[in-house]
């Protein structure tokens, strides 16, 4: 196989016409890693069944099944906390539209990455980068690593099961699933697929359970029909959380057309499923569980223990696999081609066509956030920074409108939709300080190391003859270790 050298990117370069960016369709965003034995490189052809697939194993993961207990817990009531659930993706799809503008006017492949470093420049992009690495990313799977273990342990135990053993399981299946990505990022969107149908099905039968008890007049929510507000919490800060919690659920949208399609639907779906946890649950037995969904089943006796909780914990088998890759493998590229990421990160194998050095990268950072005590800090964690990322992309979409007026925008979203979703993403940033002050403060932390970490190793480039030296042989090392290389176009 003859390779000449090339800079590292997927798909296509960035292109413009008459200074002007080029528009893209719903399948420019998408990855494809077919036919890679004679050319090293990421092709983007996923059609739009294939993107609302990918989306949806995004969306619905952890999120419906271990959420629940945080949103009730800062919102006090069952009214509340209904509200929250259907408001957070009502939020959701408007933060959707409003960067479907930015994707469309910027199909160059770094998302998020590639908007902030067109309207503010190098440093708040690297900043986003390093978040999205550091916490954003590996917390997620922390969280959903966690749920699975959750989930599968629950029916053995009379209560919420030891967190040995459920860590164990979840570092077992974060193990697995980088495996699988990297055998193959094709052979796991056809996975995700496949197993979209059980995820539905699963949703749809504790929705079932909970409906035929509000039906049958057996439904645990007699006990407080008429005051589904009691014990409302009215503090802002308090509600500010609560929708930490239930947009965790929602997050993982990318793909502009499809994003529409799928988080109305599963805005849809989540409400119905709150609806039936307390039909058949009491709010009490909510907030008591962890595995809400085994409870839920357990409840309503629709399936046995260890039926239920094998069902609803392969749940999240697909939700952990390639959907999360998808984003960041395209930032990355962005981010080493740019000089804010090592070049290792974004080397290809040679066989599987997938980005090896950077699935084993981020298997190391999500093992080491195993470890944390609390799932439901690392939500509001997660959260925060989410939040404050999206912040600075919606300042820059407006800032954009001003000082580029002559770009062509396919998708312009209505002034109002971003001008609201910016006041609640400052309300989302400033608010939660009150309430998770230490969560809070560790977010800052890390954006702040990011800062130190710029102007220490981009900004004052390292010139030393011993560690260029040194990074070259970490480099060679890890592409003969790996059998990776650079993308090469044919």
């Amino acid at each position: 196989m003859k390779v000449h050298p090339m800079t590292p990117s997927v798909g296509t370069s960035p292109r413009t016409t008459h200074g002007e960016p080029h528009t893209a369709t719903e399948g420019d965003d998408n990855i494809n890693t077919d036919n890679c034995v004679d050319v090293v490189e990421l092709k983007r052809e996923l059609g739009l069944l294939d993107c609302i697939s990918v989306i949806i194993g995004i969306v619905s993961g952890s999120g419906i099944f271990i959420s629940p207990r945080g949103v009730l817990e800062y919102s006090g009531s069952v009214g509340l906390s209904l509200l929250v659930w259907g408001l957070s993706g009502l939020v959701s799809l408007i933060g959707a539209l409003t960067f479907t503008e930015l994707a469309t006017m910027m199909p160059e492949s770094g998302g998020m990455y590639t908007y902030i470093h067109t309207a503010f420049g190098p440093l708040p992009a690297f900043v986003y980068l390093w978040t999205a690495l550091i916490i954003e990313e590996p917390t997620m799977r922390v969280i959903d690593a966690f749920t699975f273990g959750t989930y599968v342990l629950q029916p053995f135990f009379p209560s919420d099961p030891p967190q040995v053993p459920v860590r164990l399981l979840a570092a077992a299946l974060i193990l697995f699933l980088a495996w699988v990505n990297c055998r193959g990022l094709k052979g796991s969107v056809n996975l995700q697929d496949v197993l979209m149908i059980p995820k539905v099905l699963i949703l749809g039968s504790i929705i079932g359970v909970g409906f035929y008890q509000l039906a049958t007049g057996t439904s645990s929510s007699t006990s407080y029909q008429g005051d589904v507000f009691q014990g409302t919490r009215l503090s802002v800060a308090v509600i500010a959380t609560a929708f930490y919690q239930g947009l965790y659920t929602y997050d993982g949208w990318t793909f502009p057309l499809a994003t529409g399609v799928s988080l109305s639907f599963l805005t849809v779906v989540y409400v119905l499923t709150n609806v039936a946890y307390f039909a058949v649950l009491s709010p009490q037995d909510v907030m008591s569980s962890t595995a809400v969904a085994v409870v839920d089943l357990r409840a309503g006796c629709l399936w046995g223990d260890g039926v239920g909780g094998a069902c609803v914990g392969g749940y999240f088998h697909s939700g952990l696999s390639l959907g999360r890759d998808l984003r960041l493998i395209r930032m990355v590229f962005a981010g080493a081609r740019r000089g804010h990421l090592p070049k290792t990160l974004s080397l290809i194998n040679i066989k599987n066509c997938t980005p090896v050095p950077f699935i084993i990268f981020m298997t190391i950072l999500t093992l080491l956030l195993l470890f944390s005590p609390d799932v439901y800090s690392l939500i509001n964690l997660l959260a925060f920074s989410h939040s404050f990322s999206r912040l600075f992309g919606t300042i820059g979409l407006l800032w954009l409108r001003y000082k580029r007026p002559e770009w062509k925008r396919p998708f312009k979203v209505w002034l109002v939709l971003p001008v609201f979703y910016l006041v609640l993403s400052v309300m989302l940033v400033v608010f939660p300080v009150v309430e998770e002050p230490v969560t809070v403060g560790i977010a800052l932390g890390v954006i702040a190391l990011g800062v130190l970490v710029y102007f220490l190793f981009i900004y004052r480039k390292i010139e030393s003859r011993t560690y260029n030296s040194l990074s070259d042989r970490i480099y060679r090392f890890v592409q003969i270790l790996l059998e990776v290389m650079p993308e090469k176009k044919a």
